[in-house]
């Protein structure tokens, strides 16, 4: 089957099932199975998926259909300048937290050197796309997840900035006697009665434990 033939039923099969960027998400789900970029599928239309390829786009477009999110198929999320690697046990970042940078960037312009924490840590998007941006900060991650830690660290070392973080599967509260510059967060505020009013991608799929911010959120 063609590459254009492939993407067209794939779309279509999503917005069956109402996905609203299913031409978007069929043509990067096809450039995952047959590890090429978009831009070279959109070139090469008319090359053929071989059967197994084929089958295993078909499992995508499937999966993308109940709901999951693209990012958890992919296994990636890009965020501010980078690439991120997720999995279902990390909450997908989300380009509203790109403002908790834009903020420590402006009001941190004039300052050398840093020493933060950040409580949630996740995925590192936050702390790690700071730690791109200036060289002299250091950082300190805390997650009570050990997946969490798990991906940060590999995210910190792919973004070669590991050697400026240190990563702690511990509760805030156990850090209590140390200091920081800047303390930083987005963690988890939905109410707990109204988890269920959230996108079936979210509440169907990403971890509870981002999520669920208690009785008052």
């Amino acid at each position: 089957m063609k590459f254009d033939v492939a993407i067209k039923n794939g779309c279509h099969e999503l917005k069956k099932s109402n996905i609203r960027s299913a031409l978007l998400d069929s043509e990067i789900l096809l450039s995952k199975v047959i590890k090429k970029s978009r831009k070279f599928i959109l070139l090469n239309l008319d090359d053929k998926l071989n059967q197994s390829d084929h089958d295993h786009f078909k499992d995508l477009i499937l999966k993308r259909s109940k709901g999951k999110p693209l990012a958890y198929l992919t296994g990636i999320k890009s965020f501010w300048n980078y690439d991120f690697k997720i999995n279902e046990k990390v909450l997908i970042p989300r380009p509203d937290s790109e403002v908790i940078i834009e903020q420590v960037l402006d009001i941190y312009k004039n300052k050398n050197n840093l020493n933060f924490l950040e409580v949630g840590v996740g995925s590192g998007c936050i702390s790690l796309s700071i730690l791109k941006e200036k060289k002299s900060f250091f950082a300190t991650g805390v997650d009570l997840s050990k997946e969490c830690i798990k991906i940060c660290r590999y995210n910190a070392n792919k973004l070669k900035v590991g050697n400026r973080i240190k990563l702690l599967k511990t509760d805030v509260d156990n850090l209590i006697f140390r200091k920081y510059d800047l303390i930083i967060s987005n963690p988890p505020y939905i109410k707990k009665f109204d988890l269920n009013k959230l996108n079936r991608e979210v509440i169907n799929y990403e971890p509870k434990l981002a999520l669920d911010g208690g009785l008052e959120g």
